[in-house]
């Protein structure tokens, strides 16, 4: 190392010196608000794993399953049947004192499983496996905004956040159908 470098590496390291004893940690109220605007717009990208089941190439959604059932119908049964069946495990899960010592990392890992496995699940060449995918993501699914309005609840601010929550809810909801309508129009040519 030469005379100049130690020179600039002494310089930097006095300079830097009193930067770090200047960094302000965000106050509870702004990790408050990081988190909710996090979640919101966690939740808020479920919708677009979760629908684009439903936009599949003809070809693959008109496919016979069993009993005369197509995988359009069936995905549909298994997502409608997925949310129902978790109704009941989803209360108990979000009311439990293991949720409540876990609530971000668990709420992670149900955010991060439900993408999984219906990415997955869809890419599999099986049709009982995208049933099965679907049917899992969806149970999944059923567990997040409850879970995630228990771990936004007990703030000052808790009404705030709902707001954010549903805004990015409705919001997410209508684009994520938008998106999928304009994608599935032009990959059928985009003729009207």
């Amino acid at each position: 190392m030469s005379s100049s470098d130690a020179e600039v590496a002494c310089c930097a390291s006095q300079d830097d010196a009193p930067l770090l004893r200047r960094v302000v940690a965000p106050s509870r109220s702004q990790w408050e608000w990081i988190t909710s605007i996090c979640c919101a717009l966690s939740y808020a990208c479920t919708y677009f794993w979760r629908y684009p089941a439903f936009v599949l190439p003809p070809d693959v959604l008109d496919v016979p399953v069993r009993g005369g059932f197509t995988l359009r119908s069936c995905i549909s049964f298994a997502f409608i049947g997925g949310f129902a069946a978790a109704k009941l495990p989803a209360a108990h899960f979000a009311s439990s004192r293991l949720f409540f010592r876990h609530r971000r990392t668990l709420l992670l890992s149900l955010i991060t499983s439900s993408m999984l496995i219906e990415g997955a699940g869809l890419a599999a060449p099986h049709p009982a496996a995208k049933v099965g995918a679907v049917f899992a993501s969806a149970f999944l699914s059923s567990f997040l905004w409850g879970c995630m309005l228990t771990y936004l609840e007990g703030r000052v601010t808790t009404e705030r956040h709902v707001a954010l929550a549903t805004l990015c809810l409705i919001y997410a909801g209508n684009a994520s159908r938008g998106a999928l309508v304009s994608s599935s129009s032009s990959s059928s040519g985009g003729s009207s």
